[in-house]
């Protein structure tokens, strides 16, 4: 009996560093493109020795790798495809590290990205994912760093928690325009959509009756969300559609459907932090907030009480006021999403 207690001690150490080595994210380095082939493939097992040495990842090693590709006839150009990705997660590949390295003159320009194969959307690295390097160990340096940057963003359960910037490409392929420095109540940032949804009516107006009667909007950064449910439930009670709530909750854009309704500060963020500097698209007209204006000072809207006001906060994109709006009217939309 003393002679088998070494053997299942060992047998039960082998299976706990497999169950160890297994619950790691499988992550694979593929060929890096650009016009410095030789560079490129340095820069590859550069990468892959970072991963390696993190030791928060179950590398798939490069022949494998690329013996999985040609098999499963998976174009680099196309490996974020629906089809590619499909295969992939049959591969049990949570990580695909890929990128370029591009050479002029005497400098190389490498560039770093990662493909998160359960959702199909690539991470690029802040800020940007490029450095300019000039000899072979500022390429190891730069890569070095670079890759640090995307281990350094790792949960605990091994995904990546990649931070933004105001201006930066979110999830859905949206525009980040806040972030509240943590995460709390299921969010952390405000992503816009990259486009307007068109022109619509917030409410309605007909025969003396104006609506909807929405009780509970708010005014603040976090709100939109919730306003935008209670207008489009108060919109489903009155059997309209096509307002502008209606248009933000029915938006499906990089593969996310829980788009909303910005707030009246939400707005005025996106304003400031998107608009005035250029980025975004946004005409120079009138954009609808969720937020119903509930002026208590202003007579036109006292007469009828705060929820039952014919009137929600807009802002003009030419020049940032806001002011409020009777409901009927048409303005912009354009939809947010937290995360």
């Amino acid at each position: 009996m003393k002679k088998l207690l070494p053997a299942v001690l060992f047998v039960c150490v082998s299976l706990h560093i497999f169950a160890q080595a297994s619950a790691m994210p499988k992550l694979a380095v593929v060929v890096f493109t650009g016009n410095a082939p030789d560079d490129a493939a340095t820069v590859r097992e550069m990468v892959e020795r970072v991963m390696i040495d993190s030791g928060k990842f179950d590398i798939v090693d490069t022949h494998n790798i690329d013996q999985i590709l040609a098999q499963q006839k998976i174009a680099l150009s196309s490996i974020s495809s629906t089809e590619n990705i499909t295969k992939l997660k049959r591969a049990n590949i949570k990580y695909i590290v890929t990128g370029t390295v591009r050479k002029q003159g005497v400098e190389s320009f490498v560039s770093l990205k990662i493909l998160d194969v359960s959702n199909a959307v690539f991470i690029p690295n802040s800020p940007g994912g490029i450095v300019a390097m000039s000899s072979m160990t500022s390429i190891y340096r730069g890569v070095s760093d670079i890759s640090s940057d995307f281990l350094s963003g790792m949960s605990g359960s091994g995904g990546i928690v990649r931070a933004y910037r105001i201006g930066d490409s979110g999830p859905a392929g949206g525009l980040i325009f806040y972030d509240k420095g943590n995460n709390s109540d299921g969010w952390r940032y405000l992503e816009a959509a990259p486009k307007d949804l068109g022109v619509a009516q917030w409410g309605w107006y007909e025969n003396e009756k104006r609506g909807p009667v929405v009780s509970g909007t708010g005014a603040e950064i976090g709100r939109g969300r919730r306003n935008t449910q209670l207008i489009v439930d108060a919109l489903k009670d009155g059997g309209y559609t096509g307002r502008a709530a209606q248009l933000c909750t029915s938006f499906n854009y990089g593969g996310y459907a829980d788009w909303f309704m910005p707030s009246k500060d939400e707005l005025d963020l996106m304003y400031k932090n998107l608009a005035l500097k250029g980025i975004g698209g946004f005409t120079g007209g009138y954009y609808w907030s969720s937020s119903v204006q509930g002026d208590p000072d202003n007579v036109n809207i006292s007469v009828y009480g705060d929820d039952n006001s014919p009137f929600a906060w807009y802002q003009d994109f030419s020049d940032g006021s806001q002011f409020g709006y009777i409901k009927f009217n048409n303005c912009c939309v354009r939809a947010v999403r937290a995360f």
